[in-house]
């Protein structure tokens, strides 16, 4: 009888092409999946690869190998503290709180460093985070250019927006065509987002 399950390999494999992807936004070759897992042989990647198309985890597309849905709904969810609000408009105080929401576990690399904080605001709109979202956040400094992060002003008010490092200034960029951009000669910042979870609400139409 065919299994579905995945072994400790091929389940160390599906880790490595998830996190790949959601670092890079595509699928690693088979080297950089090797140097990723530490393994010395394409050859023995390719044969796990094999597998995983049979077990419908990836797909093939044209001479390129996708991840499938499949892929990203597997594996337990992982816990994380939900520390308060982060405004993706004007800045708002955050708030500590001692609740934890379980995400998806493909959104989580590092748990240890990890957090989810509940957006107010429109200005994110543009990158599909909206109002009411949440958003996980991994614990980074050192942010590149485009990312999303969680932005300290002032040692008080936190701000969620698109990172851009000028000449001699920082520049904090909305993702909605009708605000505009924070510039700060620097600022802290405490995460770069990870992932976005949306719950569906209904809406009052009368």
């Amino acid at each position: 009888m065919k299994t579905h399950a995945l072994t400790k390999k091929q389940s160390e494999l599906m880790n490595g092409l998830v996190n790949f992807y959601k670092m890079h936004d595509r699928v690693p070759t088979y080297r950089e999946l090797a140097e990723e897992l530490g393994l010395r042989s394409p050859a023995t990647i390719a044969e796990h690869i094999a597998a995983l198309q049979e077990k419908g985890y990836l797909k093939k597309v044209g001479q390129r190998i996708d991840l499938t849905i499949k892929s990203f709904q597997r594996g337990s969810g992982v816990r994380l503290p939900l520390l308060g609000l982060i405004a993706a408009g004007e800045p708002i105080e955050a708030l500590e709180g001692r609740e934890t929401i379980v995400v998806p576990a493909y959104m989580v690399v590092d748990g240890m460093n990890s957090y989810v904080l509940k957006v107010r605001g429109d200005s994110m709109i543009e990158e599909g985070i909206f109002d009411g979202d949440f958003v996980v956040v991994e614990r980074c400094n050192r942010p590149h250019d485009g990312d999303v992060v969680v932005a300290l002003l002032d040692n008080t008010y936190a701000t969620l927006k698109k990172f851009f490092r000028e000449k001699a200034r920082i520049r904090l960029q909305p993702a909605n065509k009708r605000l505009k951009p924070i510039f700060v000669k620097d600022c802290i910042i405490q995460g770069v987002v990870r992932g976005v979870i949306r719950t569906f609400r209904t809406q009052n139409l009368n």
